[in-house]
Formats: structure tokens, sequence, C-alpha cells
């Protein structure tokens, strides 16, 4: 049998620390991506998601690692985070060139393509 030398809950600020890309997701309903003029916006992550669920579920104090654009799209992902009551302390704000050359959010599409 294994046994862990765990910390006491006390000496921790955090349960969980997720490191990894957090994405906005772009969702246009039943309609099509290629007529949709409205779409319905969530974060995402394989990460993030265990760290917000785990905090909305089980009440956890969790963080996520992660970096955004300090642009508008990167305050939009940082106040989702912070609804979600993940902490914020370890997200890199890095400099937006206003192209995305450099530096840019993750983004993905929902529905269907065509």
């Amino acid at each position: 049998m294994t046994s862990f030398d765990l910390k006491p809950v006390g000496s921790c600020k955090y349960d969980l620390l997720a490191l990894g890309e957090i994405m906005l997701r772009l969702d246009p309903g039943q309609g099509r991506i290629r007529r949709a003029r409205r779409f319905d916006v969530w974060e995402g992550g394989g990460e993030y998601n265990v760290a917000r669920g785990l905090r909305r579920c089980f009440g956890l104090r969790t963080a996520v690692a992660t970096a955004f654009a300090d642009n508008d799209v990167g305050r939009l992902l940082e106040d989702f985070v912070l609804q979600g009551g993940v902490a914020t302390d370890f997200i890199k704000w890095t400099p937006f060139d206003g192209v995305g050359r450099v530096t840019r959010n993750g983004r993905c599409h929902g529905g269907t393509l065509s």
C-alpha cells in the first residue's frame, strides 16, 4: 500500500491549481455558423473545466495558471473565470499588438461549420 505525505488543508492557499489554455466557445445555437448573426459565448478548456467544477460543486479552493492577451477578449475571459469562482492570481497578462501576430486568446467554434 502506498502512502502520501499530504500537507494539512490549512497550510495551502489552493486545493487545486489548473494549468492550461482557456478558450471562448462561440455557439450559434441551432443554426449554421455561416448564417449566424449572433452567438452565445462560453468559456472552456479541459483543465479549467475541472477547476471550475471542483469549485462550484464541492467548494474547493481552485486557481488557474494561464496567459491572456491584455485586450477586451482577455478581460471577458477573466470575467468568466471570476464568475466561476476560480482564482485569477496566476494569469499572465501579455501585451496585445492589435492584430494577434504574437499574442492572442484561445477560441473555438460550436455548431455546424457549413
